[in-house]
This record gives structure tokens, C-alpha cells and sequence, in this order.
């Protein structure tokens, strides 16, 4: 092998207390034939316009390593949202692979991104290939941590099978390798989608040139609560955009529904969908309950429907609640979260189908 094959993409955003960890991660990153990093891989940090000291804290990180020449930054004058960072950074990339790193990611062993560059080498029609989310060891996440992580059934369970590679329903983009090509063929990301769901429209495409869209299940990188959705406020408005963005991804994508439905899907994002569908059923009954007693009514058939529903959350949470198990008075709060998070889901999707009915979004969803 001849001249770097891969180029790491870190998306940064108000990301300076995450910076340097991800340099050192980079830093300790090592091929099994190649004694220097610069033979293999290359790097691009872009600053997607933050507003808080992630240029000077990069910078100063940079220097410390000695700012290697195969390591690049750029900054964005202007917010550009994560689906046009992407596009651009995968513009600057002269490598036939790119890994995409989020600021609230890092490598789960020293040789990941070795690893799946020589999984995706070895699979002439995997366009991407996804890690296996995991929670740090040794690490307490945060109350709104575990909250995202269990109630958006994030991809942190055990590996359902031993191969080293199995089909999933979307690369969530947080740790990924794609083939250049591959993108190219597929026309990147959807940028009318700024923060949200991307990912699977980007899937549905990938399919669509014939390219497999392919998950490591052994293969860890750690996930940690990024500085937009580290608050319980900022998780609400979260669960509104990707209300809004489902509706565009499902009803306007071509082969969408295979990323959350079937075989190719996986469990886990089959359980996501019914998730979705519970949030807005419960949100419905609730209102209609309330709306009942309201008139000074009480049907005994609203209360069962409620709690049916209850007990299906309950059913689709119980294994993330075992893997990432809350703490105390956190079981109370999580409880009185639900039917928030789930009014946000509903109101969010209501607006994604009236723009989906009425044409094209006026303007990126985000």
C-alpha cells in the first residue's frame, strides 16, 4: 500500500472541551504494517463556525502534536449544518476513504480506524460501514446522557452476532467509513436536512446505487452526550426535529423504509419505529383524555388504551434500562419526561406531514 488511504473527518462544533481528547485519539492511531501514521492516513478538522474557543483550542492541541502536514483545519464563516459540513469536508478529501468522527465520539481501540478501513477495503460493495456504539467504561454518563441513550434507543446494546460485519438500517454517521465513490454515485448527504435523519435518506441512496450499508458489531467507538442535547431542554427539541424530519424521509425518500423496517433494518431500529409510533399514539390519547375529563367525562377504555401504551414503552425500553441502568429518584423523572418527550415527537411529525402534503420544505429542516 502506497501513499494514505484514509482521511479522518472530525465535525466540530462549540466542541472545545471535546477537542483535545479527539486529537489524542487520532494521535494514538496505528496501522498493523505501517510504522508512520502519514503512510496511511490523513485528517481534516472542520470548525463548523462554533462560537465558543474551538479554534484556539484546536490550534493549541494541533501545535502540541506538532502540527503534522497530513492533519488539516478549516473553519466555516458561517454555519453550515452537519449535512453541508459533511458535503464539503468529503469535497476536500483526496483519499478514496473518509471516516467521519463527531466531537462527542472517539475510537474505541487504538487500530479502529485501521480496522474498518480494512473491512471496507475487503467489501468491494459496502459503501459505508458503521462501529458499534458503546458507553466509556469507568465513566458515570450524565442524568440527560442516559436519557437520550435510552429513551431514542440508541445503538448501545451487546452485538446480536458474531460476524464481523452485518447488514444495518443506516450508518448514523457519528464513526462511519465511506467509499468515496460510493458518495459520489449516491449524491452525498440530503442538505434540506440540516441535524437530523440525513443519515438514512444518505442510506436509502447508497442502496439505490447498489451498496451495501454495513455495521462492525465488535468493532467499539465510545459515545458521549454531545453540547446539543446535554440538557433535558435541549433532548425536547431534539424529539421535535426528528418529528419533523420523518415524515421527508419516509414519504419523499425512495427505499427509506428499509432503513426502519425488516431484515435489513435490525432489530433495534425496527424497535425505534415502534417507538415512534407509540410516542405519537400516546400523545393522541393523552389529549383526548384530557380533553374528556375536560367536558366531565372519564372513559374507562382511554385509561386502558394509556396504559397498553404505557406498558409497550416499557417494553421497548427494558433492555437499554438494563444496559444503562438510572439511578434513584432518576426512575421518577425519567417517568414524567415521557409524555413530554413524546408531545415534542408528535408535534414535530404533525409539522413534517403538513410540510411533506404541502411540497418541498421552503427552507432546510433543522
Amino acid at each position: 500500500m502506497s501513499g494514505a488511504r484514509v482521511t479522518v473527518v472530525f465535525l466540530l462544533y462549540n466542541a472545545e472541551r471535546t477537542v483535545p481528547m479527539l486529537v489524542a485519539a487520532l494521535a494514538r492511531q496505528r496501522h498493523p504494517d505501517l510504522s508512520r501514521q502519514a503512510d496511511w492516513l490523513e485528517a481534516l478538522f472542520v470548525d463548523d463556525c462554533s462560537g465558543d474557543g474551538t479554534p484556539r483550542v484546536l490550534a493549541r492541541a494541533l501545535e502540541e502534536r506538532g502540527a503534522p502536514p497530513s492533519w488539516r483545519s478549516v473553519r466555516h464563516e458561517t454555519n453550515l449544518g452537519l449535512a453541508a459540513t459533511l458535503n464539503r469536508a468529503f469535497g476536500q478529501v483526496r483519499t478514496p476513504f473518509a471516516l467521519s468522527c463527531h466531537c462527542d465520539c472517539e475510537f474505541g481501540t487504538d487500530t479502529y480506524v485501521a480496522d474498518l478501513l480494512a473491512l471496507i477495503e475487503s467489501r468491494k460493495d459496502a459503501g459505508v460501514i458503521t462501529g458499534k456504539p458503546t458507553v466509556p467504561p469507568g465513566r458515570e454518563p450524565s442524568f440527560a446522557e442516559r436519557v437520550n441513550l435510552i429513551a431514542n434507543l440508541m445503538d448501545v446494546l451487546p452485538p446480536e452476532t458474531d460476524a464481523p460485519l452485518a447488514p444495518v438500517g443506516f450508518a448514523e454517521g457519528r464513526c462511519d467509513i465511506f467509499r468515496l465513490d460510493a458518495l459520489r454515485k449516491a449524491g452525498f448527504y440530503d442538505t434540506t436536512l440540516r441535524t437530523a435523519g440525513e443519515d438514512q435518506v444518505l442510506a436509502a441512496r447508497l442502496r439505490g446505487c447498489g451498496y451495501e450499508v454495513l455495521q462492525a458489531p465488535h468493532l467499539p467507538y465510545y459515545l458521549s452526550v454531545s453540547d446539543e442535547q446535554d440538557t433535558v431542554a435541549k433532548l425536547l427539541r431534539h424529539q421535535r426535529l426528528f418529528g419533523r424530519a420523518h415524515p421527508y424521509i419516509l414519504l419523499r425518500t425512495r427505499r427509506a423504509s428499509r432503513g426502519v423496517a425488516g431484515r435489513t433494518a435490525g432489530s433495534n431500529r425496527q424497535a425505534r419505529l415502534l417507538l415512534r409510533a407509540q410516542q405519537a399514539a400516546s400523545t393522541v390519547a393523552l389529549a383526548a383524555a384530557v380533553a374528556a375529563v375536560a367536558m366531565g367525562a372519564a372513559p374507562l377504555w382511554l385509561a386502558g388504551v394509556l396504559g397498553l401504551l404505557a406498558a409497550t414503552k416499557a417494553l421497548l425500553f427494558r433492555r437499554h434500562l438494563r444496559a444503562v441502568p438510572l439511578r434513584g429518584r432518576e426512575w421518577l423523572a425519567f417517568a414524567l419526561l415521557q409524555p413530554f418527550l413524546d408531545a415534542s415527537y408528535t408535534v414535530g411529525l404533525a409539522q413534517g406531514l403538513v410540510a411533506a402534503a404541502l411540497g418541498s420544505p421552503a427552507r432546510p429542516i433543522d
